[in-house]
């Protein structure tokens, strides 16, 4: 066989794994650019990348013009065909809603959902929930009948609005609803990018990222309720909206229930893996997957069951794996979400040449205003309600942060994208719209985000590798004894149904779903704190610190003493077994490491044993 020219066979292999290596390295040259990475999102970065890409492509005529046109046409199209399309040799540029829902959306959910697996998370899930179910309503049925109202006003202009750049339309109640329906969908992927790089108080970064994640789950159902409407042609009645409403309230609780199950079979399944490890993060991810996707089998909310799902794997599934496991699936899933999340921000930027697009500045300088607006007042209005409910408040400056911090993304874009010309007549211009919102969004507020963080001196998050046990010791009792006091009072609050899941859970669900050696969380969250050295020996013992022959020779006798001085407690609950390898044993500071964490391994694991002899806050004192 001679060599040849086989693009047609492996070329579209070869233009997407060279479109993620360049996305790969942009981001790493962009934060290897200092000067750039502190004032400019990562997301940005990408969008322009995309344009650019896009910019290229178009001059060599490679963009397809209608994306779900040529993706359903090259089902059919046979690829051997040499008088292809341009759109049919490049298929991996059509941005699809299949696309992003189906293969991009789900592992940035899922490692959102493993994230979310947090104390301060499940004390604020009311605050959340009332944030994404209440606020999206709000919005929704707030932009869009004011739309309407300005456009009859004749406040956007000329008053006529085109559906192409032949036709013109008059704008209806129902189609300005689908809109503002699609347009509340506060991005997840867009949040999270922002929201990292800042690194925001934990409470508030729950707050505004757990509300992006169910908001896109209530946003999707009312938008395909919309949509439902708007393709019947037949009056809408109360009997429909009291249908439609309880159709969303099945497709939530429907959807977390699926999650749920799969999360418990998963726990199932991991205990039986325990020689054949290599399967666990096949089960984890497979199971988890399927949970999404079962989920939209039966129209229900996948965002939704993916979230139960792992959530419900963080509490049970994880604990019964190996740690190495336990490490493939976590940089697995932040690999697989981060490229992920490069890749919907740089369709964003290619979909200005992807599209056609309809252009009126009074509809769009409208949907701007009436975004901010509406997502301020409803931010407002709800934090108020719960801030008499709160122990800790909310401040102003903090609810600022948390309208100001309502990004749109992906969500908006692939919803627009879903939009029929024949169902929706706009489409275009919603399209349009819909993509100068996002610019809006990432751009300008994104960019600004940093600098009103600091000016209105928001708090950030604390290094939970700079804490003190003792902070989580003491956080754990201050839930039990609030949960102590309402039982003592007579009421059933947050806390007394918090501690009696936590009963119900002890005493039956982890014998059901947990391996009888799955290790107690007092001695899980001694093991995360066990990593680091206390902050005095490391500021003492860094390296380049000056270190004279003495502290060398001590190193090398704590060497001596670690290396023959192995107690098994320290072996069996042993935190970094490779920590003080030999070629790193002249090292003092990781030797000091080393010593520490025998010495406290023994405590720890004494004071556990002790604890099933009801000396509960004795040993608690002595650990």
């Amino acid at each position: 066989m001679g060599v040849g020219w086989h693009w047609l066979e492996v070329g579209s292999y070869i233009a997407v794994t060279s479109f993620l290596v360049l996305t790969a390295v942009v981001t790493i040259s962009f934060h290897h650019v200092p000067s750039l990475s502190k004032w400019l999102p990562e997301s940005c970065v990408l969008i322009i990348l995309g344009l650019a890409i896009g910019q290229f492509l178009k001059l060599l005529d490679a963009l397809p013009i209608d994306p779900i046109a040529n993706a359903e046409q090259m089902v059919t199209n046979d690829s051997t065909n040499c008088t292809a399309e341009p759109a049919e040799k490049y298929p991996f540029l059509a941005f699809t809603p299949r696309l992003f829902f189906y293969v991009l959306l789900p592992p940035v959910i899922l490692e959102s959902s493993y994230t979310l697996y947090d104390s301060d998370f499940a004390s604020n899930i009311g605050t959340i929930m009332l944030y994404a179910v209440v606020g999206t309503v709000i919005n929704t049925f707030a932009i869009g009948p004011a739309l309407y109202a300005l456009y009859h006003m004749g406040a956007m202009g000329d008053g006529v609005l085109l559906v192409n750049h032949n036709s013109t339309y008059t704008l209806t109640i129902l189609d300005a609803l689908i809109f503002s329906a699609l347009i509340s969908a506060v991005d997840p992927v867009a949040v999270l990018a922002i929201f990292n790089e800042t690194h925001i108080d934990r409470i508030l970064y729950f707050l505004v990222f757990g509300e992006s994640l169910f908001n896109d789950a209530v946003t999707v159902g009312i938008y395909h309720t919309l949509l439902e409407f708007a393709e019947a042609a037949e009056p809408v009645g109360a009997g429909k909206v009291c249908l439609a409403l309880l159709n969303l309230v099945a497709i939530g609780v429907v959807g977390l229930l699926i999650g749920i199950v799969f999360g418990l079979v998963a726990a199932l399944l991991t205990k039986t893996t325990k020689h054949v490890r290599v399967f666990e993060p096949l089960l984890i991810l497979g199971i988890a997957y399927l949970a999404y996707m079962s989920a939209e089998l039966f129209a229900f909310s996948g965002i939704i069951s993916i979230i139960g799902c792992g959530l419900v794997q963080s509490h049970y599934a994880m604990r019964n794996v190996s740690r190495k496991s336990k490490t493939t699936v976590k940089y697995f899933v932040k690999m697989s979400s981060a490229i992920s999340e490069a890749i919907i921000f740089l369709f964003l930027g290619l979909a200005f040449f992807m599209e056609r697009h309809v252009l009126h500045t009074g509809f769009i300088a409208w949907t701007l205003v009436l975004c901010l607006v509406c997502r301020f007042i409803s931010v407002l209005l709800l934090t108020d309600l719960v801030n008499s409910r709160r122990v800790r408040r909310i401040s102003f400056f903090e609810q600022f942060i948390m309208a100001y911090g309502g990004l749109r993304g992906a969500v908006c874009f692939s919803l627009s994208h879903m939009l029929l010309p024949d169902v929706v007549k706009p489409r275009e211009l919603f399209l349009t719209t819909t993509l100068a919102v996002i610019i809006f969004t990432v751009f300008v507020q994104g960019i600004t985000l940093k600098p009103l963080m600091n000016l209105l001196n928001i708090k950030r998050a604390d290094d939970s590798k700079d804490r003190p046990l003792i902070v989580d010791i003491s956080e754990n009792v201050a839930t039990l004894m609030l949960a102590g006091m309402e039982q003592v009072i007579g009421i059933t609050g947050h806390f007394s149904v918090f501690s009696k899941l936590l009963q119900w859970d002890e005493k039956y669900l982890k014998k059901i779903f947990l391996i009888s050696e799955y290790e107690p969380d007092v001695l899980r969250a001694f093991k995360r704190h066990a990593r680091q050295l206390p902050r005095i020996q490391v500021d003492v013992l860094q390296p380049g610190a000056g270190l004279g022959e003495e502290s060398v020779q001590q190193g090398r006798q704590i060497k001596t003493m670690l290396h023959n001085f192995r107690p098994m407690s320290f072996m069996r609950h042993s935190v970094d077994d490779d920590t003080c390898e030999l070629e790193k044993l002249d090292e003092p500071a990781v030797c000091f490491r080393r010593q520490s964490q025998i010495f406290n391994a023994r405590q720890i694991h004494g004071a556990w044993r002790r604890q099933t002899t009801r000396e509960n806050m004795l040993n608690l004192d002595e650990a």
